[in-house]
């Protein structure tokens, strides 16, 4: 899926750690850049197969170490200076590097590189069929050549999740603790959040106060015949 598109756009680094290339996307408040950027983005859940081997030396934060293996290729394969790996989108689906590349909003530079491997393989062909077969389908033209790949984003939402009950939605093992949204691993943006916020509040309510009846969600009643 897309996630967060700026219009009139810049693409910024966010890293937090030495030798690992995290960017992100932001529009100043005149969106007057010529630019645009939004990013394309496969999900990884906690029982991913791709995780397997992380999970045996990582545990809990499995996410976590594959976002930052990931981030860390994205800095190798940029020449290791915070410039960013780049790809023509045509080449990317073409598995090619691209001979040369258009002008790019990322002001600490970009690097042509093979983007297309840069993730493991089932999230390279996720991308390629989502690129192919759905974006370009419903909005051609979004499949062309000075359309330009930045890498990575890893940041979309957390990688590691706190758990919690189903019922209550306190955390396991700490009552009143209630993990919520983006953070404790629960959404993957704004909306989301806002939704998760809605049914942690919803079930403080009823926690706090049993005898309340309204809800932040309507109640349908169940008619059976």
């Amino acid at each position: 899926f897309s996630f967060c598109m700026c219009p009139g756009g810049q693409i910024v680094p966010s890293s937090t750690e030495a030798e690992e290339l995290c960017i992100n996307g932001m529009s100043f408040s005149l969106r007057d850049s010529k630019w645009a950027n939004s990013a394309l983005v496969v999900t990884v859940d906690a029982n991913d197969s791709i995780l397997e081997g992380y999970r045996e030396t990582h545990g809990p934060l499995a996410g976590l170490e594959f976002q930052r293996e990931m981030e860390r290729r994205a800095f190798a394969f940029g020449g290791r200076d915070l410039s960013a790996p780049v790809q023509r989108l045509t080449d990317f689906v073409s598995k090619k590097v691209s001979k040369s590349v258009p002008e790019s909003s990322y002001r600490l530079g970009v690097k042509s590189a093979p983007l297309h491997d840069i993730y493991p393989k089932p999230l390279y062909n996720a991308l390629v069929d989502a690129i192919t077969t759905k974006f370009d389908a419903q909005m051609p033209g979004f499949l062309r050549e000075d359309a330009l790949l930045h890498g990575v984003e890893t940041r979309t939402s957390s990688p590691v999740r706190i758990p919690r009950d189903t019922e209550t939605l306190q955390a396991l093992g700490v009552r009143d603790l209630y993990p919520c949204g983006e953070g404790a691993g629960y959404a993957g943006g704004i909306v989301s959040a806002a939704v998760d916020g809605l049914l942690v509040a919803d079930a403080i309510c009823k926690e706090r106060y049993p005898s309340l009846k309204s809800s932040f969600f309507p109640q349908t009643d169940k008619v059976s015949g």
